[in-house]
């Protein structure tokens, strides 16, 4: 299928929110897996914790990204700056996936359309990446309150050398 070049840029930059969007969801859900591991010793999980922990990841699967940051919002005191950043991000993920392209109708007919629709979905990837990082923070900052070492670089680094999908 032929298209214009800047219709191309247009798709990729959402598909580039879109995946953005996913990573904050994943680290919102580490996030609340970090709280809960707060409380265990994981060098020595017992059978009931690992149903516990496999319990708590299927209901993490299954929450809206609204409602896991809701949760998350709810185990701690939290900066107000923080909390706005994040919700700017989570507004604007809902925005992006539910009303994006309704809003822009006939825009994305347009080449001076599509350069604004353009615009918009880098605003909302920087939204994005803010919500992501701070989330980050919190994750990390509960691993490092639990007094565990954070070994997210050396296990990314393992996966990307695999190359492979996995299941998380």
């Amino acid at each position: 299928m032929k298209m214009a070049p800047d219709l191309y840029e247009l798709y990729a930059e959402f598909g580039i929110a879109a995946e953005m969007a996913q990573v904050m969801e994943v680290e919102a859900g580490n996030a609340a897996l970090s709280y809960l591991a707060m409380f265990v010793d994981t060098d020595r999980i017992t059978p009931e914790e690992t149903d516990m922990f496999r319990s708590v990841i299927d209901d993490v699967n299954r929450k809206t990204l609204g409602a896991m940051l809701k949760h998350i919002k709810a185990f701690g005191n939290f900066d107000d700056k923080l909390v706005e950043i994040v919700d700017k991000a989570l507004e604007r993920r809902n925005y992006l996936t539910h009303k994006f392209f309704r809003t822009h109708n006939f825009a994305i007919q347009s080449e001076s359309g599509r350069m604004e629709m353009i615009t918009e979905l880098t605003q909302i990837q920087s939204a994005l990446q803010l919500g992501t990082g701070v989330l980050t923070a919190v994750t990390n900052s509960l691993t490092h309150f639990a007094g565990r070492v954070d070994q997210t670089a050396e296990v990314v680094d393992r996966l990307v050398a695999r190359g492979k999908r996995i299941d998380i």
